[in-house]
């Protein structure tokens, strides 16, 4: 007789404009309802400090102050705000989470991109820049620094939607740890997912390997040799123009992301998976794989559109030693009965 596989356990709740997932493996179901509404109140409170549209937000509280003045705000958004400068400095300018002003710029009222002037979108970049927001890490407090251009006295614009997500399942990791529940895969809405010990037989875990299945590559999982990959203690997002259309702006340009049409990160955190993912959007392939190359610990796939005369062989995916090492054939899937297939369905999906 076949041992029965032990049972997966599914919470869901609504936050941060999104619908977050907590599976657990290895656990009584009513323990597992319990740590997961302790996790779920502990992502409504995040959202309530860090969400630009909360009004009594830290970060809406923050885009309300002048230049010259400072705010002390939560750690919470301190440590978001500094892992964003990290990235923005690592990537040089690729991520930014003061581009409120050319997002308004670019897009109109219905959300759809708008043609603008050069020196419009030159007015708008002055308003922008990490190099706006100085962090003081030994009273976390925030100082708002003049604009550059015609307008020195602008306020900042900063939105943590690229990062707050992701930092707000790794606080829920963190909370699952005191609970002593080591086997727990946590996704918000699907673009980025933290896997944590073994989802096992039950997520549909290869024979003889260890972890939780993702899924990866949407409609080029052919060109990429897979749509699988095998993850446990770290995080995965992505990015891209399939379900949003093209929506990822790059600052450094002040127009549309150019350079991939999707892209995947893999990182040790679910902020910096986060960050990361719209950061390969915006920096070449040539980027992308220098970055990788001087972390270990950070992988990518990303997709090219083929421009020219090369646009005939199709889409270009580039795939990262490293992110290619936890690839799932396709052969060696294990799926079981349907009902437990959802980690395979609950793709990374490119937002």
């Amino acid at each position: 007789m076949t041992p029965a596989v032990p049972p997966l356990h599914r919470f869901a709740h609504e936050a941060m404009t999104t619908v977050f997932e907590v599976v657990v493996a290895g656990q009584e179901e009513t323990y597992a309802r319990q740590a997961a509404a302790a996790v779920f109140r502990e992502i409504d409170r995040l959202e309530g400090l860090l969400s630009r549209f909360q009004p009594c937000s830290d970060i809406a509280q923050l885009n309300r102050l002048k230049p010259g003045e400072s705010l002390r705000v939560c750690l919470e958004a301190f440590e978001c705000l500094q892992l964003a400068s990290q990235v923005h400095a690592e990537t040089d300018g690729a991520f930014d989470v003061t581009v409120g002003p050319l997002m308004n710029l670019l897009r109109d009222a219905k959300g759809n991109w708008q043609r603008v002037t050069d020196a419009e979108i030159a007015a708008a970049r002055a308003n922008v820049g990490m190099n706006r927001l100085l962090l003081n890490p030994s009273d976390f407090t925030v100082t708002i620094l003049p604009a550059t251009g015609a307008n020195p006295e602008a306020c900042v614009e900063v939105d943590l939607g690229a990062i707050g997500k992701g930092y707000a399942l790794d606080k829920a990791a963190e909370l699952l740890a005191d609970w002593d529940i080591p086997d727990v895969l946590l996704h918000s809405g699907t673009s980025t997912a933290l896997a944590l010990g073994n989802g096992g037989e039950a997520a549909g875990c290869p024979a003889g390997k260890s972890g939780w299945p993702l899924g990866v590559a949407g409609d080029w999982s052919r060109e990429a040799g897979f749509d699988t990959v095998l993850l446990s203690g770290a995080a995965l997002s992505g990015s891209g123009t399939e379900v949003k259309g093209q929506h990822v702006l790059d600052p450094r340009t002040g127009r549309p992301a150019q350079n991939h049409l999707a892209a995947w990160a893999i990182a040790p955190s679910a902020a910096m998976s986060d960050a990361l993912s719209t950061a390969f959007m915006v920096m070449t392939t040539a980027e992308v794989n220098s970055y990788c190359r001087s972390r270990v610990e950070v992988a990518a796939l990303v997709v090219e559109k083929r421009r020219g005369l090369l646009w005939m062989l199709g889409d270009k995916v580039i795939v990262t030693p490293a992110f290619a090492a936890r690839a799932v054939p396709p052969g060696e899937r294990n799926l079981l009965r349907s009902e437990r297939e959802f980690v395979l369905n609950a793709q990374t999906n490119v937002r």
